[in-house]
């Protein structure tokens, strides 16, 4: 009886948030974003839906905000690492916000000061509404946030992508 109560509330809960965090946007085609994707980054693009719902920077700097990953989760090797903070990042704007316009990012990093090669890092990309389409690159685990570039300086690390999921 105590577990269906919580459980109620839970969903109850679940619902209320949802209706709070939902946003509005524009609905624009995988060919699109696939063209976009390649010209922007130059990298290779796996499409996981047909359309993308996407909206402006300031909304994306208030869920950026808004989103307590990098706060409540630590990285831990091989257990909860770079990809695992672009995995949840992603779903949990498509959970909280209904917008499935993140995608998760593979490439090669490199020292912004020695140009150093690091090695190969998960982060996410978000089409970004503006006039047209624009790339950002986030980084989940310190909510960095940047116009994308085939290789994009953002705090201590040049990022080059090679591929996206989205």
């Amino acid at each position: 009886m105590f577990n269906k109560l919580i459980l109620l509330l839970l969903r109850l809960l679940y619902r209320l948030l949802r209706k709070k965090y939902r946003v509005t946007g524009n609905w624009v085609h995988s060919f699109y974003v696939n063209l976009l994707l390649k010209t922007t980054l130059g990298c290779s693009v796996k499409f996981l839906d047909s359309k993308y719902k996407v909206t402006d920077l300031d909304t994306w700097k208030r869920i950026i905000k808004s989103d307590s990953l990098n706060l409540t989760k630590k990285w831990h090797k091989e257990v909860f690492d770079c990809d695992d903070f672009a995995i949840v990042f992603k779903a949990h704007v498509s959970e909280f916000y209904e917008l499935n316009s993140v995608g998760i990012a593979i490439g090669k990093v490199y020292d912004a000061n020695t140009l150093k090669f690091i090695g190969y890092h998960a982060y996410n990309v978000i089409i970004v509404k503006d006039k047209d389409c624009v790339v950002y690159l986030f980084e989940p685990q310190t909510d960095g946030l940047t116009k994308a570039d085939k290789r994009t300086k953002l705090g201590n690390w040049i990022y080059e992508t090679e591929w996206v999921l989205i």
